[in-house]
C-alpha cells in the first residue's frame, strides 16, 4: 500500500476554478525541476551553472506552471500511473478551502481531505475547523507563508488548542521560500516558514501529531532533525533526497517518517523511487514509510 501524505488541489497561489476542470495540460516551460528529480533530488552540474537570478527566475516560471494543472483530472491520472492507494490532500486558504477538497474526496475515495484556518472569519475560525472535523476533515494544514501568518500568531495558537481534542494531524509548512515573482511578493510572507519556531510549536504542544511538510527544506533540514527527541514531530521527504532521507530514518526513527510528494509541485515518482532503493530488502521498513506510519497517525 502507498499513501502519499502531501498534495493540494486547486490553484493554491491565485485562486483561480480549476479543480474541477477537465484535459488541463501544462504549458510549456523549462524542464530544470523534472530534471532535478529525475537525479533523484540532487542537482546536477548544468543546473549549478545556472545565474543564480535566471534559476530562480526559471524554477518560479516550473513552480507556476505546475499549480495551474492542480486538477483533480490531473491527480487520478497521478494515482493510477504510481500506484498511490491514498492521498492527503491539504488546502491552503484563502484560495483552496475544506468544501474543495471534500467534495474532490466525494468523486475519488482514495483522497483524504484537510481542512485549514481561515483567517479572514477572525476567532470564528476556530469554530469552523472543528465543524470541519465533525464533517470528515482528517488534519489540518497550516502554511504561514502562503496565509500571511506566523506560526505563533494568536489565532492559529487557539486552533491547536482546540485541535488537541479532534486528535487528528496537523501538517506544518517548513522553511523559508519565495512562491511569487517580484512583482508579486506582496502575496506571500517566506520569513515566516521558520524551522526553528516549528520546532518550538511542536514542543509546546505535545498532544498534537505535527508533521514538518518538506523536512525542513532543501537546506535548513537540520533544523528539524534538531527536534528528533520530540516524539509527536514527524517529517515527510518531497523535494528530499535519499540522503537526507536516511538521516531522517536514523535520527526520529522510522516510524516518524512518511512518504511525501507535494503533488503537482512535485511528481510522485521520485519519493517513491527513492523510498523503494532505502526500503529494498526490508519489507518492514517498507511497511512503515509506505503506509503504516500514515494510517496509525490518521487513526
Amino acid at each position: 500500500m502507498i499513501i502519499d501524505t502531501h498534495a493540494h488541489l486547486g490553484d493554491v497561489l491565485f485562486g483561480k476554478n480549476i479543480t474541477f476542470r477537465q484535459n488541463v495540460v501544462s504549458r510549456d516551460h523549462h524542464d530544470l525541476l523534472k530534471r532535478l528529480e529525475e537525479n533523484d533530488n540532487i542537482p546536477y552540474p548544468d543546473f549549478l551553472a545556472y545565474p543564480e537570478d535566471i534559476l530562480l527566475e526559471t524554477i518560479l516560471n516550473e513552480e507556476q506552471a505546475r499549480n495551474e494543472v492542480a486538477t483533480l483530472q490531473n491527480m487520478q491520472a497521478s494515482l493510477d500511473k504510481n500506484g498511490v492507494d491514498q492521498i492527503w490532500v491539504l488546502p491552503i486558504l484563502p484560495r483552496v478551502g475544506f468544501e474543495e477538497v471534500l467534495a474532490a474526496s466525494k468523486l475519488d475515495p482514495r483522497i483524504v481531505p484537510f481542512t485549514g484556518i481561515d483567517f479572514g472569519l477572525g476567532p470564528a475560525a476556530v469554530d469552523k475547523v472543528m465543524a470541519d472535523a465533525e464533517k470528515g476533515a482528517a488534519g489540518l494544514k497550516v502554511h504561514p507563508i502562503l496565509q500571511g501568518r506566523p506560526m505563533d500568531d494568536e489565532l492559529v495558537l487557539s486552533t491547536l488548542e482546540a485541535w488537541e481534542s479532534v486528535g487528528k494531524p496537523v501538517v506544518f509548512h517548513t522553511y523559508s521560500y519565495e512562491y511569487y515573482h517580484p512583482e508579486q511578493v506582496h502575496m506571500s510572507r517566506p520569513e515566516y516558514g521558520s524551522n526553528t519556531k516549528f520546532v518550538e510549536l511542536a514542543a509546546r504542544f505535545p498532544k498534537l501529531t505535527m508533521v514538518a511538510a518538506h523536512s525542513g527544506g532543501p537546506f535548513d533540514f537540520q533544523q528539524i532533525l534538531d527536534g528528533k527527541d520530540l516524539p509527536n514531530l514527524y517529517v515527510d521527504i518531497s523535494f528530499q533526497p535519499a540522503e537526507v532521507i536516511k538521516m531522517f530514518i536514523d535520527g526520529f526513527g522510522p516510524k516518524r517518517v512518511l512518504l511525501g510528494s507535494d503533488w503537482p509541485w512535485g511528481c510522485q515518482e521520485t519519493p517513491i523511487r527513492l523510498l523503494s532503493q532505502i526500503t529494498e530488502g526490508d519489507a518492514s521498513l517498507a511497511g512503515m514509510l509506505f503506509s503504516e506510519n500514515a494510517l496509525r497517525i490518521l487513526d
